[in-house]
């Protein structure tokens, strides 16, 4: 169903887009045959253009004819104002003629015009030689007058001017003008100077008379001459109405071709029209029908997909049904395989207790193990269960990611020892500080991080850097990275470590164990967390997983939780001591007290960049390769970057050396061994450290309390006093402490043997002095007294006859000893011979 409501619902998709993609190629299409047409119309003189056309046009045919009456008045009256004003009126047409050429396309149209200015000169000069034809006509009035004028002056005296002998001097040409002057001064030279009237009278009417002859002959000579210049003004006026009507023809034709012109344009601007009225009509059309077809075709699908969704929802409704059937079986088979692997798990531990053969032992030990990864598969299924539907709580609390980081690499690397990897930790101080968030579900995913990169780790080394970036207020974002140099993931396989039950290579769960689920089930934590979980990694050269999630840093401080001891600061203790046995029952009593402790039995395995954190040191004294003195050195030499000057108590079971001793070079304090719980715990409240209260003991444990008195007043070899101050009644560290003492005692009765039969007294020393501290913690009193006797043994004190003598009383010492211990230990649960 869900298949067929896929494929349904592409060609739905399909077919949206097909539709869309029909209508953009038919727009498309449609928009170049009308662009096309757009660029045929715009090719095509507008309107606008035209008009400017025939309005300019018009405005030189009226400026022409403007231009044609002021021609007409300058040649009537001659006024060089009028003529003037014609020439003005012919420069702003031949203007006009210019720009109106601009606007014309056509060749022909352009050599209109150009005929146009050409006749247009001509006009203006036929013109002016008509208005000097004009002129000559004017100075020929003026002589006549000049004529009539002599008669009225007959019998006048005085001198004579131009201006007044002739009328309208001033209109006359230059050279009429300087002839009458030369003539005025001709008379006034020859006036009578006398007082005889009568002289005067005679000489004037003789000058007046030749006066007169003299322009009565220029008249008679210009009139033969006015007629050949009236001849040539007829001649010329006949040129100029030529011109004109030629003028009149050229701008006719010129205006018919521009309306000719013009109307073309619009007949085929009409067209153009027509035609992109004819193709928009069509692709409106055609887009009518394709959408028509299409919403045909998409609405009978939706009505399919409706029916289909009805389905799905159907198929929803069940799938859910089957999601909560199936937690709630995971949920009801997970909580019911729980009580018979417990009981595998403790009918296991206690067939381990009973005599088992070799073979026998590693079945158990198959079993426990199926039924750990069992258990582990349970818890898993049930997180991922809740995670997938959402029902997975988180909590806000306050606790410090600093001691939850290192505590859970610690714990790890204490689980892979056997592969002898190095764990680098680097923490910023900031995670040194009390937050809010969910230390649970972080500490699940980081179990599950290095975990991994533990067991894909055959050599090198595993890292965690944990920096913070700050953030809004007093939030901080967490990046915690863990890096190891694994196996590595290869590019193509890195999206499936993240998938449920999927590993990135088929013989990776033969080869490393695994069910797939730690990568999934950390990835959706993260995401719960508001966070997120990256990969980068190389095949070959290791895998980095970086967890990045908000974190808020809070004032508040929440009580210290044994079960979850990284909620709150604790004491942390570095112990350094060459006795297995005692470091074995000094870790008992620091987990007892909620402190968290390294135990190192040479210090030349303290790395100097090592990543260690602890606030107080207790290291023995007498230890074979590096003493007690020396590690003080080292520490305060400044080499170890994880020493801050944290306080160095010395261990000792040495009785030659006071406290002051060790305090003088530099010991905070001393325990002299062996020492109680009591002793300890005082030692530290003495420096100002304060460590968890004990427990109450409870009815029960006052029961085994009175057991143990019992057992220990029947017993003659040993006392059981201080391992108890240290350990309470917790059978299982106490068993763990004596076991470990025996196993450490048989080694070293061995390696005291050999020293003794070779008279080695400096070994001697050494191993006697490494034996001593848990004989005295259990009060084997007359072996200390054997033991104390070979620490000190010298070739000036003690003879070896008398070093063997002492060697064979321990041995049979430690036999007793040894074998009622094993008594002892037969009677506990963890016992498996």
């Amino acid at each position: 169903m869900g298949t067929e409501t896929g494929r349904s619902k592409n060609k739905f998709t399909l077919k949206i887009i097909a539709s869309y993609l029909v209508l953009a190629l038919l727009t498309a299409g449609v928009g170049y045959f009308i662009y096309t047409e757009i660029q045929t119309y715009i090719s095509t003189e507008t309107n606008d253009t035209n008009d400017e056309k025939l309005l300019r046009t018009s405005s030189l045919v009226t400026n022409l004819y403007e231009a044609e009456s002021l021609s007409k008045l300058a040649i009537q009256n001659g006024n060089q104002l009028s003529f003037s004003a014609y020439s003005k009126k012919i420069d702003s047409v031949q203007t006009q003629i210019d720009t109106l050429k601009q606007l014309m396309l056509g060749q022909e149209q352009k050599d209109l015009l150009d005929s146009l200015q050409v006749l247009l000169k001509q006009k203006v000069a036929n013109n002016g030689e008509l208005r000097k034809l004009k002129v000559s006509s004017a100075n020929n009035n003026s002589l006549d007058k000049a004529l009539k004028e002599f008669e009225k002056i007959e019998e006048s005296f005085g001198k004579f001017s131009a201006e007044n002998l002739f009328s309208e001097f001033d209109k006359l040409s230059p050279q009429v003008q300087r002839s009458l002057r030369e003539y005025a001064a001709l008379i006034s030279s020859n006036a009578p100077q006398n007082g005889d009237a009568t002289q005067n009278a005679a000489y004037v009417d003789s000058i007046l008379n030749v006066s007169k002859t003299m322009i009565r002959k220029a008249k008679l000579a210009d009139t033969r001459s006015q007629r050949s210049l009236a001849l040539k003004e007829i001649e010329m006026s006949r040129n100029d109405l030529e011109l004109s009507q030629q003028l009149q023809n050229i701008i006719a034709a010129f205006e018919q071709e521009v309306i000719t012109s013009s109307y073309n344009n619009s007949l085929k601007k009409r067209e153009t029209l027509r035609r992109t009225t004819r193709i928009a009509g069509l692709a409106a059309l055609l887009g009518f029908v394709i959408v028509a077809i299409f919403s045909f075709l998409i609405t009978r699908d939706y009505w399919k997909v409706q029916t289909y969704r009805a389905k799905l929802e159907k198929e929803k409704k069940f799938s859910e049904s089957l999601l909560r059937s199936r937690e709630q079986l995971i949920s009801t088979v997970s909580h019911d395989l729980r009580t018979p692997l417990n009981t595998i798990g403790g009918y296991s531990e206690l067939l381990e207790s009973t005599e088992l053969s070799q073979k026998q032992k590693g079945y158990i030990k198959n079993v426990k193990s199926a039924s750990q990864y069992v258990g582990n598969l349970v818890n898993d299924l049930l997180d991922f269960s809740k995670l997938e539907a959402g029902k997975l709580n988180i909590e806000n609390v306050p606790f410090i990611p600093a001691n939850l980081i290192q505590e859970t690499a610690e714990n790890l690397q204490a689980i892979h020892k056997d592969k002898g990897l190095k764990l680098i930790l680097n923490i910023d101080p900031v995670f040194e500080k009390t937050v809010l968030g969910d230390p649970f579900r972080i500490r699940q995913i980081l179990t599950n991080l290095l975990g991994n990169a533990f067991k894909f780790t055959e050599e090198g080394h595993v890292k965690v850097n944990a920096i913070a970036e700050k953030g809004k207020a007093r939030g901080i974002l967490a990046k915690i990275s863990v890096s190891d140099t694994g196996i590595g993931i290869a590019k193509n396989k890195q999206h499936l470590i993240f998938k449920e039950f999927t590993q990135a290579e088929k013989d990776t769960e033969k080869k490393f164990g695994g069910y797939g689920l730690g990568l999934t089930i950390s990835r959706k934590l993260a995401e719960l967390l508001k966070g997120k979980l990256t990969l980068e990694s190389e095949v070959g050269k290791g895998s980095t997983f970086t967890l990045a999630l908000p974190l808020e840093i809070t004032d508040a401080v929440k009580e210290t939780d044994k079960s979850m001891p990284y909620m709150a600061p604790k004491l942390r203790m570095l112990i350094i001591d060459d006795d297995t046995a005692l470091l074995h029952m000094l870790r008992e009593l620091a987990e007892s007290m909620g402190i968290t402790v390294h135990t190192y039995t040479n210090f030349l395995s303290i790395e100097q960049d090592s990543h260690l954190a602890y606030d107080i040191v207790l290291t023995d004294i007498q230890m074979p390769q590096v003493t007690g003195f020396e590690v003080l050195k080292k520490l305060q030499s400044g080499n170890y970057k994880h020493y801050k000057k944290q306080p160095i108590i010395a261990m000792t079971g040495r009785r030659d050396l006071g406290p002051e001793a060790y305090i003088g070079v530099g010991f905070s304090q001393v325990l002299q061994k062996p020492f109680s719980k009591g002793e300890l715990v005082a030692t530290l409240k003495l420096m100002g450290i304060v460590t968890e209260p004990e427990e109450k003991p409870s009815t029960k444990s006052n029961v085994e309390v009175v057991v143990k008195k019992e057992e220990k007043e029947t017993s003659q070899l040993y006392n059981l006093d201080i391992i108890h101050s240290f350990l309470g009644t917790n059978e299982d560290a106490i068993f763990d402490v004596l076991a470990t003492f025996l196993s450490d005692t048989k080694t070293n009765m061995s390696l005291l043997e050999q020293t003794v039969s070779y008279r080695d007294y400096p070994q001697v020393n050494q191993v006697a002095h490494r034996m001593l501290p848990m004989f005295r913690q259990l009060k084997v009193n007359k072996s200390v007294g054997i033991l104390e006797n070979l620490e000190l043994a010298k070739p000036d004190k003690m003879e070896w006859g008398e070093m063997d003598e002492s060697f064979t009383e321990l041995k049979r010492e430690v036999a007793l000893l040894t074998k009622e211990l094993e008594e002892r230990l037969a009677t506990s649960p963890n016992y498996s011979g």
